[in-house]
């Protein structure tokens, strides 16, 4: 398992005899696996459904017999030097997935080392968000810092932590939970049984909820997207309609943006990061009309002396692979469970 120190060493020497790394991602709706060089190169990938999978050793067993002929084309086992997962809930100093409210599975899931077992490397498993910063600092736009939070947007709301080039993993593993911070004492249901939590405003379905809430307040603005059921509404749908202009999706955006904004004032406070990082699906997708929200409602809030330090910056990873190597980054760094 990684111990997450320097991260600065050389991987042509360490590439040198193995070349290669596993990344395994398990999110809510599918697993994204395959098999990743040091330069971030994608070799070979395959996706599952997670419906498939109601218990996790069945999801063991299959992914490991769909890795072996990819393996096999790299040049066999002997030249992978590990393998990285990143799963919601997961928890580094463990290995486990510890009741997971997005999966089918519940309570404690040791699939490090099922993984580790069945495929006889060294395996390490990292919770989504903290995984997005490995790969972000490795691969994509935090490249080159060593004070910076990966901001993970998706169906949940995370943030992967580095300070001084370490990542922090809190006392138990369970850190970075900003989405769980409650913005709204009373306010919408949030998933991890509390109300009014960050991740019921900013996030995929937050913000979809967010937008139906601004039709009902500005009856008197057109957009294209009133003509959308609720069920039917997509991100995408709302990001195509900021970027034509449509006056309610970037409102909405605006608005999520500066409610994370706000949110992101206190770890600004804490931990002075040279810059936040939005990724995620909907960060990716919709950050860009987040970003100036975000700084805006960071700038006038943070304390005088902090201002406009710190800076809001996208990934530039292609979202199609950003996750396989999120997942892939730590394998570098990975030994034994």
């Amino acid at each position: 398992m990684s111990t997450f120190e320097d991260h600065s060493h050389d991987i042509e020497l360490l590439t040198s005899v193995k070349p290669y790394v596993i990344g395994l991602c398990v999110m809510e709706h599918s697993a994204l696996f395959g098999i990743v060089d040091a330069r971030g190169d994608v070799l070979c990938s395959e996706s599952v459904p997670m419906s498939d999978y109601p218990e996790p050793t069945a999801f063991v067993f299959d992914i490991c017999d769909r890795l072996l002929p990819m393996i096999e084309k790299c040049g066999g086992l002997e030249r992978i030097k590990a393998m990285g997962i990143s799963a919601c809930s997961g928890n580094n100093r463990n290995g486990c997935i510890e009741n997971p409210s997005n999966l089918k599975w519940g309570g404690k899931i040791p699939l490090a080392k099922m993984f580790q077992g069945s495929l006889a490397i060294p395996v390490s498993l990292l919770n989504d968000a903290t995984a997005a910063a490995m790969g972000e600092m490795t691969f994509g736009a935090a490249h080159g810092l060593q004070n910076f939070v990966a901001v993970s947007v998706n169906v949940g709301l995370g943030a992967g932590i580095f300070v001084n080039n370490r990542a922090v993993l809190g006392y138990n593993g369970r850190v970075g939970e900003i989405g769980h911070v409650t913005i709204f004492p009373g306010g919408r249901a949030c998933g991890c049984g509390k109300e009014g939590c960050l991740e019921s405003y900013v996030s995929r379905r937050g913000i979809i909820d967010n937008l139906f809430e601004l039709f009902k307040t500005y009856p008197e603005l057109t957009s294209t997207l009133r003509q959308v059921k609720k069920e039917d509404m997509t991100i995408d749908m709302i990001a195509e309609a900021a970027e034509a202009g449509d006056e309610v999706a970037n409102k909405v955006l605006n608005y999520s943006g500066e409610l994370l904004g706000k949110a992101l004032v206190p770890v600004a406070s804490f931990i002075n990061p040279e810059a936040f990082v939005l990724c995620g699906e909907v960060g990716t997708k919709c950050g860009r009309f987040m970003q100036r929200a975000i700084l805006e409602a960071l700038n006038v809030n943070l304390f005088s002396q902090m201002k406009w330090q710190t800076r809001v910056l996208l990934s530039s990873l292609d979202l199609s692979e950003a996750p396989l190597l999120y997942a892939s980054a730590e394998a570098w760094n990975t030994k034994a469970v």
